[in-house]
């Protein structure tokens, strides 16, 4: 009797127990939910094999180490107006392709048009790590800024992520941008032909170097369609989620809300870099 008895205290324990560490499981889930996204902030991570350097129109970021991140404040970017974000990969001097050899751009800019494919196939390794403006043209093994420690990083080309935090008083405004597609025409109109909605400078480059994720924890739509988003993502300078052409539906109008948070990450999963060499 006096086992029965000490067996019935027992159980009830054991039922506490195991409803206390399901509980708790279930909050760790909900932790790992939500952990991505923090009320009120941008975080931005590195999780590409480089460290990055960030070229910003907004606040600074400076360089993120591989499995790096860091968090800003929704108030410290420049409210109303276009916050532009570009990364540049630091890789060691000895780890660079041969920039010399991207030769498909066609010598300095604006002597050949630029178009989506020179960012492509046998390419791609140039584009993720040389800086175009200054590529195959024979002076990067000379001046050794094409790549590497001493790559000139000047906000001209790379993959762009754009922010306008209260772009009206009651949305924020997210955006990606390769420019890579031609609109209604293959090749583009090269301007002024076809008027600003509807042309392309000669020496335009291709925005994108590294892949790149944005996600938020509260739903956005897109300012026409109407369709509703909670992330957008670039894994290739083609990507539909970018604004490829003036007239492109592209921009993401997401809610002010105290409790939205952003996270824009960089090699995100599934995506990858080329092999340098």
């Amino acid at each position: 009797m006096h086992k029965a008895s000490g067996l019935q205290y027992r159980v009830p324990g054991a039922r506490i127990a195991i409803a206390l560490l399901i509980a708790g499981l279930v909050a760790l889930s909900l932790s790992f939910t939500c952990a991505g996204q923090t009320a009120g902030q941008v975080k931005f991570v590195n999780s590409c094999n480089y460290p990055l350097t960030f070229n910003s129109t907004g606040p600074q970021i400076g360089t993120l180490a591989p499995g790096g991140n860091k968090s800003i404040p929704i108030s410290s970017f420049n409210q109303g107006g276009q916050n532009r974000f570009i990364p540049y990969p630091n890789l060691p001097d000895n780890q660079c392709p041969d920039c010399d050899k991207w030769t498909d751009l066609g010598g300095p800019p604006g002597t050949t048009q630029r178009e989506g494919w020179m960012w492509e196939g046998n390419d791609a390794k140039y584009a993720a790590y040389c800086n175009p403006s200054l590529s195959g043209r024979g002076i990067c093994a000379l001046q050794h800024n094409c790549c590497g420690t001493g790559m000139v990083q000047d906000g001209t080309f790379g993959t762009h992520f754009e922010f306008t935090p209260k772009g009206t008083p009651t949305n924020d405004f997210v955006n990606l941008s390769t420019n890579y597609g031609s609109g209604p025409h293959s090749p583009p109109n090269l301007c002024p032909t076809g008027g600003p909605d509807d042309c392309v400078d000669k020496a335009a480059v291709i925005f994108y170097n590294v892949p790149i994720e944005w996600t938020t924890n509260e739903n956005c739509s897109f300012t026409k369609k109407g369709t509703q988003v909670k992330s957008g993502k670039c894994l290739a300078a083609s990507c539909p989620d970018a604004y490829q052409h003036p007239t492109d539906d592209k921009q993401v109008a997401c809610p002010v809300s105290s409790a939205r948070g952003y996270v824009v990450t960089y090699c995100p999963a599934g995506s990858s870099m080329p092999n340098p060499k």
